[in-house]
């Protein structure tokens, strides 16, 4: 397959990722202190950033929900910035209406339906550029194109997927939570069951193929009880073992439901599996290396920019590495 369309396919799947999704379920399956890792890491870089400006403008880069936007907004606040001119990108439209939508009321930011690779800014019209785990989805030139869009003292600042590093580690275990639910076929298993039996009650079913799908249903549950059990507690695990809960529930009370009800909950929930199925996995594929950061650093500073020593975000408690930190800087930027 050409890369062109292996772009294109990536970047529709993320689009059909954040289709209809609600504020708040983009980091379904994060541990919390990592979010909290996170959240005092852009609050420092930030506040420092922002000490003394008058006016800041701000682009948060494949920005998903805003959790960025929202911080830099809290930071600037804080830092007495008089004037907050922030722009937020992201090849989903949903997404950039969410992060737009969450800012708070005395701050407003202008969404741009962008691939990060192809940003629709004129050059050096920021003072600030920042991404969270969201450049190296685009590819090597979305680097390039973050630094062409910051400004004269202006700045870079990115966390990218770190290879070897803790977040990798746990793609890995959700991703194979997840897998044994599409795999196993717990939801299509379900789907069949439900077709069975609604009608079983008017013969339209024979006895040996209610039976064949209750088999079948059995197995799929099977399949799944046996992940959630050798996988590690957390968020994922709680997830997927809630949603075996709920298709036992609804196998056993299927009379009570309403059967477009029954069919919209399977269908939604297959979605959201496969939704996060594919996160899972695009951040495995986009996990960087040492040698990949080399390659980063090198078009940065072709591009102008002053780049810090390559350094890592350490994971709480646990150590290991959540993020290879970017921290890039036009010449005599504060």
């Amino acid at each position: 397959m050409k890369k062109s369309q292996t772009s294109r396919d990536e970047a529709a799947a993320w689009v059909r990722f954040w289709d209809g999704r609600e504020r708040g379920t983009e980091h379904r399956y994060r541990d919390p202190r990592v979010a909290v890792v996170l959240r005092q890491h852009w609050q420092h870089c930030l506040s420092e950033r922002f000490e003394g400006a008058p006016v800041v403008s701000l682009v948060d880069i494949a920005c998903g929900e805003g959790e960025l936007l929202r911080i830099a907004a809290d930071c600037a606040s804080g830092a007495g910035v008089d004037e907050f001119e922030a722009c937020c990108t992201d090849i989903s439209r949903n997404a950039v209406a969410l992060a737009a939508d969450a800012m708070p009321e005395e701050a407003l930011a202008i969404p741009a339906v962008a691939n990060a690779a192809e940003l629709p800014f004129a050059d050096a019209v920021f003072d600030c550029a920042i991404s969270q785990y969201g450049l190296e989805y685009a590819g090597p030139e979305a680097f390039s194109e973050a630094a062409r869009v910051v400004g004269e003292t202006g700045s870079l600042h990115a966390l990218v997927h770190c290879q070897g590093g803790v977040v990798e580690a746990a793609c890995e275990e959700v991703a194979a939570l997840l897998s044994a639910v599409v795999d196993g076929r717990l939801l299509g298993r379900l789907a069949e069951y439900v077709e069975a039996m609604v009608p079983a009650g008017d013969g339209a079913i024979s006895d040996e193929t209610v039976r064949d799908r209750v088999e079948q249903l059995r197995h799929g549950f099977d399949a799944v009880d046996e992940a959630v059990r050798a996988a590690k507690p957390g968020p994922a695990r709680d997830h997927v073992a809630r949603l075996v809960v709920d298709s036992r529930t609804l196998a056993s009370r299927l009379g009570h439901y309403a059967p477009a009800d029954v069919s919209a909950w399977i269908g939604g929930q297959k979605l959201e599996i496969e939704a996060f199925l594919h996160r899972m996995t695009s951040m495995l594929d986009v996990a960087q290396s040492e040698d990949d950061m080399r390659a980063v650093v090198g078009r940065l500073e072709a591009a102008g920019l002053r780049v810090e020593a390559l350094s890592v975000l350490e994971a709480p408690g646990q150590g290991g590495a959540l993020a290879w930190v970017v921290d890039a800087r036009r010449s005599d930027a504060c």
